[in-house]
């Protein structure tokens, strides 16, 4: 958790400017309420230094609670006791608290500041009521002395209560002891909505909410028995005002004595907040759901998750599904985002559609990410057509300022039994979500958490694959390429291996997977290329010419890389190696896609004197690239050679259809290479079709840089040869 820097920083710094922009948006906002004794400068330090309580609070992970009080009861004491007062503190701080950059980093926030900003309430109103009391007990007093004085005396007491009576901004109502109205002031009528409202001879019980009258009975009958001489009401009672609506306020009940000390009347003292309850409840709202679409926030969506799975029974099942939309970054871009914004609320009605009938909870995660729960029911439909709803739903075009816009969605479901754990079943949505956007767009899939280990555990290698790097435990292996007439070794391979402290080695096909979910695919290919280059530096030096050359396969993703040129130029430089020392293949895949940035950085390469091998060869397809690029090799698909391996029978169709394509390849003066030869008799039958080059179990297998180098080392017929 990141904690913001006090108040004393620099001056000047990012801190203390936000910190005295929002002071001075406050002072702004409270002034015109209450008329305080001090200076516009006075006032704005004061507020700076509770907002400096305030930050430091939000900044502990278990709220002190108490500063928080403090603040409030600070204002009052300060004197911001206008009628709008505390509604313009709770409005700024409401609204500048959540947004602060200064707060980005603490965890939960929105939680953490409606609990202070509730804290303040609390002492604020809790300080504003011990000060009504007092009031309350200088009224009382003024009116004892008014009986015991002189009547000169009596009329200036008498005065002076009136004064204060009709001047309070709270309410006040004069009863008799059977609760019956004797008088009330003005703000008593305000509060009630009517202030020409004739309340004597009414009821006080008239005026409150039924459900809230016992209370205040109890605390009347407590008072004429005796015991106390005033009582303060802890809850919160409703009045009912003109047009029945409730008004939210806080009680206290005192009595007012005759001259012989015998209770004679009841004094009411009413404190309006109707508008702080009003506002308490729009930040709660706020808080767990989403400003723009009004749908439930994740914090609530977990929530109600956990209370779903809580009192779920072994037989009861829910669905939980993931949803990402497609194109609305298009529409965005297109239209501006204030119509994305619009077509967002739309999806949010359609999705509450396409569940109507069920019971069900639909919640906005991120800008075009939702989520859905539903308590499955024996109507409930089945995953197919509550993804053919969603679609349906969503695809429907709506009218947004005049265009006709819609977009699609792929969805992530999980199906689920019984109780659990809601991040477990978030996991599983998002990771059906994942693999059905990797087959494209407007699909669906579902997740069987039974199965899911699997993923977790690829999940995890991915999240660790970074460490191991730069601890070293990824390491380089090479494996010869051997020319299939005489086995001379023509190339070696530079290979990846994870050596993982808790498992098997992970092979150089597993560490590319795993660092494409990581985004390190690019970075982890430009330190192969580097080290082997090194490598082949020091090989160059023992073997001299009849070293081979250096051969490393490309991604895609290598292949389009802007800096993959400047990239293999510096390896190279740095190693002392000419470029023809070096074959890189470059997949069919790569061509075909993308920008053209695979094919610039061919054309650039080959002109530096790179060797390339042209990856993923299928088929006539492919031809032209043979024709148009510079190309010296083609290597077979994987796929092809396994189907040629299985059934390499002379004159079936896998082997004209082998033979057409060495002779097409040869046909545009390129070699052939064959990876994935397992036998003998394979290599046999693939020297028939005339393929020039092998790699597979057949041949040496990948080594540490000193096994290839012995092996490099060991005569045959006078060449460097493999077994």
């Amino acid at each position: 958790m990141t904690t913001p820097p006090g108040r004393d920083g620099a001056p000047g710094s990012p801190v203390s400017s936000v910190r005295a922009a929002l002071a001075r948006q406050w002072a702004q906002a409270l002034r015109p309420t209450a008329y305080v004794p001090r200076s516009r400068a006075e006032i704005q330090h004061l507020l700076g230094e509770l907002l400096d309580v305030l930050f430091g609070v939000l900044a502990v992970e278990e709220l002190p609670l108490d500063r928080a009080k403090a603040v409030g009861r600070r204002l009052v004491s300060e004197y911001f006791t206008g009628e709008q007062s505390l509604r313009h503190t709770l409005e700024v701080l409401g609204q500048a608290l959540p947004a602060s950059p200064e707060l980005q980093g603490v965890d939960d926030l929105a939680r953490k500041v409606v609990s202070v900003v509730g804290a303040v309430t609390e002492g604020y109103v809790s300080a504003l009521r011990a000060l009504t009391l007092d009031q309350q007990e200088r009224v009382k007093q003024a009116l004892l002395r008014a009986a015991q004085d002189a009547e000169q005396r009596l009329r200036v007491s008498e005065a002076k209560f009136r004064e204060l009576y009709t001047s309070s901004a709270v309410g006040i109502a004069i009863s008799s002891l059977d609760g019956t109205l004797l008088e009330t002031n003005q703000a008593l009528r305000e509060i009630v909505g009517d202030p020409t409202a004739e309340l004597a001879g009414r009821s006080v019980d008239e005026l409150l909410h039924p459900d809230d009258v016992a209370p205040l009975r109890s605390a009347y009958r407590k008072l004429v028995a005796g015991r106390g001489g005033r009582f303060r009401l802890p809850q919160r009672l409703r009045l009912i005002d003109k047009d029945g609506e409730p008004v939210w306020t806080y009680l206290a009940v005192s009595l007012l004595h005759d001259t012989d000390g015998r209770p004679a009347h009841q004094v009411t003292i009413v404190e309006d907040v109707n508008d702080l309850h009003l506002l308490g409840e729009r930040l709660g709202h706020q808080s767990l759901h989403d400003a723009l679409t009004g749908l439930a926030n994740q914090q609530f969506f977990i929530s109600r998750l956990e209370r779903v799975l809580g009192r779920a029974e072994l037989a009861t099942q829910i669905t939980v599904g993931k949803i990402d939309l497609n194109g609305l970054a298009v529409i965005n871009d297109g239209f501006g985002r204030e119509v994305g914004d619009q077509l967002l609320q739309v999806v949010a009605q359609r999705l509450q559609l396409a569940l109507e009938g069920e019971k069900a909870t639909v919640a906005r995660f991120g800008s075009d990410e939702f989520a859905i729960l539903i308590e499955n029911s024996p109507t409930t439909p089945d995953l197919a057509a509550l993804a053919a709803s969603i679609d349906t739903q969503l695809t429907k075009p709506a009218s947004i300022e005049g265009y006709q816009l819609a977009v699609s969605a792929c969805v992530g479901f999980v199906e689920h039994q019984g109780g659990g754990e809601p991040a477990v079943l978030l996991r599983g949505a998002e990771a059906a979500l994942h693999s059905v956007k990797r087959g494209g767009q407007r699909r669906w899939g579902s997740l069987d958490l039974d199965r899911d280990a699997a993923h977790r555990v690829r999940c995890r290698l991915a999240a660790a694959l970074p460490g191991a790097w730069d601890s070293g435990d990824i390491v380089l292996d090479y494996r010869p390429l051997v020319q299939l007439t005489d086995g001379k070794i023509i190339a070696i391979e530079a290979l990846m291996r994870w050596n993982h402290p808790h498992r098997a080695p992970l092979p150089h096909h597993e560490c590319l997977e795993l660092a494409a979910w990581t985004g390190l695919e690019v970075p982890l290919g430009q330190w192969l290329l580097r080290t082997a280059c090194g490598q082949l530096a020091l090989w160059q030096q023992r073997f001299g010419a009849a070293m081979p050359q250096l051969y490393a396969d490309l991604t895609p993703r290598q292949s389009h890389d802007p800096d993959l040129v400047a990239g293999i130029r510096c390896a190279l430089e740095r190693a002392g190696l000419a470029p023809g020392s070096l074959q890189l293949g470059i997949p069919v895949l790569a061509l075909g896609t993308g920008t053209g940035d695979a094919k610039e950085n061919l054309q650039m390469l080959a002109e530096m004197g790179v060797a390339i091998v042209l990856s993923g060869f299928s088929g006539v397809g492919d031809v032209a690239y043979l024709e148009d690029l510079p190309v010296q090799a083609a290597e077979v698909a994987r796929e092809a050679v396994h189907h040629a391996g299985q059934r390499p029978v002379a004159g079936s169709g896998i082997a004209r259809a082998a033979a057409t394509l060495v002779e097409l390849v040869h046909g545009c003066g390129a070699t052939v290479i064959v990876r994935g030869i397992q036998t003998r008799d394979e290599a046999g039958w693939w020297r028939s079709t005339g393929a020039d080059v092998g790699q597979g179990g057949f041949y040496p297998p990948a080594g540490t840089p000193d096994e290839i180098a012995a092996l490099l080392g060991s005569p045959r017929s006078g060449t460097i040869a493999a077994d």
